[in-house]
């Protein structure tokens, strides 16, 4: 690949890996690893398909500049692109990662991200306040923030600059909010707060 492209994480889940000098078929994509410090997608893991997901944890990986084209499909060299050694656990999913700001904030969770496919960079995060990526953008409201933004990084939690809220680009609006009787986390009043503190009888 040479150009730049920018894509959606849910734009390349599902995609078959094809070869380009047999035309065999790899897997589908199945997850997208990053490496936070970085801030860049690295590789990619592989299943079958996406059902065998469910039915086993058996992923094989494939980096992100094996890639020769993005299309309907995905097309690599040859079945060498498979990675045998590479160690999931130094990467991050980022899905469901919680958002929070340097206060103490939580904005949300993480439900996917944009980034480049010619370098792996990412560019943004997409933002709810369920990270669960199979609930439709119609039920929840959901927002884009730069991860210009993110100031530091921990276990499934991203920590942003204060006020990074108001810098959100609002990408659809749910149904609560259509509702108007849902509102985003950081407008939450402090009775309703996103979490609620288990209280002793």
């Amino acid at each position: 690949m040479t150009s730049e492209q920018l894509c959606q994480r849910s734009d390349l889940l599902g995609t078959q890996v094809i070869t380009r000098s047999t035309g065999k078929r790899l897997g589908v994509v199945s997850q997208l690893w990053v490496d936070i410090d970085r801030r860049e997608v690295v590789a990619l893991g592989l299943r079958e398909s996406m059902l065998s997901g469910v039915l086993s944890s058996t992923q094989q990986m494939m980096m992100l500049d094996s890639i020769r084209q993005i299309g309907d499909v995905i097309l690599v060299d040859d079945e060498t692109v498979l990675e045998d050694a590479f160690n999931a656990e130094a990467y991050s999913a980022l899905i469901n990662s919680e958002v929070i700001t340097e206060t103490g904030e939580l904005l949300g969770k993480v439900r996917g991200f944009k980034f480049n496919t010619y370098d792996g960079r990412v560019v943004s995060l997409i933002i709810a306040s369920i990270g669960l990526p199979m609930i439709p953008d119609q039920v929840i409201s959901t927002y884009e923030l730069s991860i210009d933004e993110v100031v530091s990084s921990g276990p499934d939690r991203l920590i942003v600059f204060e006020g990074a809220e108001e810098k959100m680009n609002q990408l659809t609006v749910g149904v609560l909010e259509r509702l108007g009787i849902g509102k985003p986390p950081w407008d939450r009043d402090e009775e309703e707060d996103y979490y609620v503190m288990p209280t002793s009888a």
